[in-house]
């Protein structure tokens, strides 16, 4: 919405690798909520998505299922711009997991893979369409890749020999960040220009690894820095490369990740304690101008809440869950009040309030959904 800001893309606010994208996609599943699944897809590269779901009462926003590939039952959603359209990705018939794009009407698109890729997801698209995200080939190597349409991917150069990279972000300079991993899985921050040429981003003094998550308009980056001892610090690089830790982690916790960051400079993420791994709750959290770090509540009743990304209204969205391990989606408004959005995971929202993430159908698998205001079409 006009606001004066540059609008951009709203791509996956996930910590790269441990904090966050490896460790919390492993917490429980939902127990015992469940949403109604959308209508199969027919056959053909490009296919309708899901139906409407449901509608989060009292919220205003409804809830669509966005479908799978032909055959598929799983899929993701992790990005999306603010003219809809949303990216992540799918399995099919033979099991494999392929990128996708969803259009703002809804049909499904498969993104062409590298040569010899078995596997890949999309984790970023700003406003010219361009996607980011990764493919993985049989022998296991993860390439970072980038795609200017769904026909035309090129491999993002990472790290001499390295055998995992991913890209996340990109603004809307074609900026583009995440992570490459040394030969032994060192992960290491990484920023590509639009050229797609690499700049490794540096880890805080005395840490040994990195990883980032999103850049902004302005070119500033976030995303984290590891110890030798595995804590964690939300670290910020500036638009020269330079890395500057953010606030402290939540009283009881040790360390903290930042997932997103708007092109106004609000800041979101988690604090946990690295040591204790899935026995300990994720607080989402926020960063105010000054650098403090601020708690954003979970649901009440519930323990833990994750926070992925921030859109330019200071408008957040993540998840929270209850002892049990049911997972709800939710959004948390400038004041930081948190609003129940049904069962889910909510990873992205852009500038008119559309959410991505995904929902639990009634067999348990899990399906990307699309979270829109009432009156918002689509």
């Amino acid at each position: 919405m006009g606001n004066g800001i540059a609008r951009r893309s709203r791509t996956a606010g996930l910590a790269a690798g441990v904090a966050v994208l490896t460790a919390l996609t492993a917490l429980p599943a939902q127990a015992g909520q469940a949403t109604r699944a959308g209508e199969t897809t027919r056959a053909g590269e490009t296919t309708r998505a899901g139906e409407e779901v449901r509608t989060s009462a009292g919220t205003g926003v409804r809830v669509t299922d966005l479908g799978t590939l032909p055959g598929g039952s799983t899929s993701h959603s992790y990005g999306v711009n603010d003219r809809g359209v949303a990216v992540g990705s799918s399995d099919t018939a033979d099991g494999s997991v392929r990128p996708v794009l969803w259009r703002p009407d809804g049909t499904i698109r498969v993104l062409r893979g590298l040569p010899g890729d078995v596997s890949g997801t999309a984790y970023g698209v700003n406003e010219r369409r361009t996607v980011v995200g990764s493919a993985t080939g049989e022998d296991g190597t993860e390439r970072a890749v980038r795609w200017r349409t769904p026909r035309r991917v090129a491999e993002l150069p990472g790290l001499p020999d390295s055998p995992r990279s991913r890209a996340y972000g990109i603004n809307e300079r074609g900026t583009m960040v995440g992570f490459s991993a040394t030969p032994d899985l060192v992960y290491q921050a990484v920023r590509w220009d639009a050229g797609g040429t690499p700049t490794r981003l540096p880890a805080l003094p005395g840490d040994v690894s990195s990883s980032a998550s999103e850049v902004n308009d302005r070119g500033t980056a976030v995303g984290y820095s590891k110890s030798a001892e595995g804590t964690q610090r939300a670290v910020r690089w500036t638009r020269a490369g330079r890395a500057l830790p953010m606030g402290a982690p939540l009283p009881g916790d040790d360390s903290t990740q930042a997932s997103w960051i708007n092109d106004r400079g609000h800041i979101v993420g988690n604090s946990f304690r690295a040591a204790d791994g899935l026995n300990s709750p994720y607080h989402a959290v926020r960063w105010t101008r000054g650098g403090e770090t601020e708690a954003l509540p979970p649901l009440p009743g519930h323990t833990g809440s994750g926070a992925f990304g921030v859109n330019d209204d200071g408008v957040a969205v993540g998840f929270s869950y209850s002892p049990g391990g049911t997972f709800h989606a939710v959004r948390w408004d400038a004041e930081g009040r948190v609003t129940d959005l049904g069962p889910g995971w909510a990873f992205l929202l852009n500038d008119e309030g559309v959410a991505v993430g995904h929902v639990t159908t009634e067999d348990g698998t899990r399906r990307a959904a699309r979270w829109h205001p009432s009156d918002t079409k689509g």
